[in-house]
């Protein structure tokens, strides 16, 4: 019977202290977790770069613009003072010649925009010449490709399309290229009058050409 009575009291006094747990008031001090608002938040998130956008305009060869290092557009050169020797030739320079002497391998040359052969042979001081008349954004043009495999190039009135391969760079010093080293020579013609002078003797002649670095980025 006392046994009984002792395990009655426990089980009273249990019952109590849950009940106490279970309607304890929250005291008015206590810390309230707080969300802070969305845009807050995101303020504080790294932004990443915005992606840089792509060249709109095609190259004649890879890297044409960076290989363009001894003879850029308009550069007077003598046999005396060129920045390439042997020089054979004297004049103001039409186009703007992009570097390959340093590659063995093929170097592939595209079209920069759609358009149609409209000159193609072997020429003195060029080895294989093309000039194809492009057309760009309502712009139409003649393009000059100088120092090309003969056998690599496109017959007068084939149709070529932007980036497509028109031709590769001959040889270095054969008669690929009429015994000049491995480049490209590119000039881009004003009118529509074709004509592969690499060369002209005035200033005032270069007006005829443009530039064809800054003429490529405009397209």
């Amino acid at each position: 019977m006392v046994l009984r009575w002792i395990l009655l009291g426990i089980g009273i006094v249990a019952i109590g202290t849950m009940a106490w747990l279970l309607w304890k008031p929250v005291p008015e001090s206590a810390p309230v977790a707080s969300i802070e608002p969305v845009s807050s938040v995101s303020s504080q998130l790294t932004t990443s770069p915005k992606p840089q956008p792509l060249p709109t305009h095609i190259e004649p060869v890879a890297n044409f613009a960076e290989r363009v290092t001894k003879k850029p557009f308009g550069i007077h050169v003598t046999p005396q003072d060129s920045p390439v020797q042997p020089e054979h030739f004297t004049g103001y320079h039409t186009g703007a010649d992009s570097e390959y002497g340093d590659v063995d391998s093929d170097v592939p040359v595209h079209a920069v925009a759609d358009g149609e052969v409209v000159l193609s042979r072997l020429a003195q001081g060029y080895g294989g010449v093309m000039v194809i008349r492009h057309t760009k954004n309502d712009k139409t043009f003649l393009a000059l490709y100088g120092h090309l495999k003969p056998s690599s190039i496109l017959k007068t009135g084939t149709k070529v399309s932007a980036g497509e391969q028109i031709a590769i760079l001959g040889k270095g010093f054969s008669a690929e290229t009429d015994g000049e080293r491995k480049h490209l020579h590119f000039a881009i013609i004003k009118g529509d009058t074709v004509t592969i002078k690499g060369y002209v003797q005035t200033k005032a002649e270069l007006d005829g050409w443009e530039d064809p670095v800054t003429f490529l980025k405009s397209l």
